[in-house]
């Protein structure tokens, strides 16, 4: 039975999250009169005051709200320093909310980005940072309070080499969803993951998202058996009913490295 999903989005999204839904019979259909941009941007003209899993859940909320349907789904992306230090990393958040049913489910990704940003300085520092953007990605320009955003790589190159003469340029992705491929990938496996969430439900009340997301430590050492910090098992918690499910990970034991008394 086909059921019309409200999606609260500017950039495009719905495209990209409605074929993992379809397998649920669900339509997204987009809400474009809320402006997301007042949550926060990733130029930083706005800033923003929630964390990406609290903006999600707000933007699920008011999709339903808005469209007076009883499902919305809303998207965030956010972009960090990755694990140790290295490289940059995106996560991709998709909430679902049904505010008949009362419950939330909220799919992820989070991996490595080729988001970048220069400090530029002259026509061949451009040169070389031009030469790493991927293809159709857009890119944002930045100098003092000037800001231009949404311009292809011919386009900021152009407009870079104007505003040298006035001093140094930043640029960097667009991170839009709208103009950056990579986030639209990333975007769409967040949506195969809310699938796989919503597909499991409490064996009590049947609520869905019922899913071990909670790591509880203590895998023994593989030379002393003493536990670590790391997991051992995986809990699901029902958010309507608090029945929990615990089941243990792959590993049997933790390599002496992460021992505390093997390895203090």
């Amino acid at each position: 039975m086909k059921q019309t999903v409200a999606m609260l989005t500017r950039h495009d999204k719905a495209r990209l999250i409605a074929p993992a839904l379809a397998q649920f019979g669900w339509q997204l259909t987009e809400i474009d009169s809320f402006d997301t941009d007042t949550l926060g941007t990733f130029a930083g003209e706005q800033t923003r005051f929630m964390t990406a899993q609290e903006c999600a859940f707000r933007k699920a909320a008011l999709a339903a709200d808005l469209s007076g349907l009883n499902i919305g789904i809303g998207s965030e992306g956010s972009f960090s320093v990755g694990p140790f230090g290295i490289g940059t990393y995106n996560l991709e958040l998709i909430c679902c909310v049904n505010v008949t049913a009362g419950w939330a489910v909220t799919g992820r990704f989070y991996g490595p980005s080729l988001a970048r940003q220069w400090q530029i300085a002259d026509a061949q520092a451009l040169q070389q940072a031009l030469a790493d953007v991927e293809p159709d990605q857009h890119l944002v320009l930045q100098q003092g309070s000037y800001l231009k955003k949404a311009l292809t790589a011919a386009q900021a190159h152009n407009l870079a080499l104007l505003r040298l003469a006035q001093g140094d340029v930043t640029l960097s992705y667009d991170l839009r969803a709208h103009l950056s491929p990579e986030r639209r990938f990333h975007i769409q496996q967040a949506a195969d993951d809310l699938a796989r969430r919503l597909q499991h439900c409490c064996p009590h009340c049947a609520t869905p998202g019922f899913w071990p997301d909670k790591a509880i430590p203590g895998l023994p050492c593989e030379a002393c058996g003493v536990p670590t910090s790391l997991t051992r098992y995986r809990q699901a918690v029902c958010q309507r009913c608090d029945f929990m499910a615990t089941e243990p990970v792959a590993a049997t034991h933790a390599s002496q490295q992460y021992c505390q008394e093997c390895n203090p």
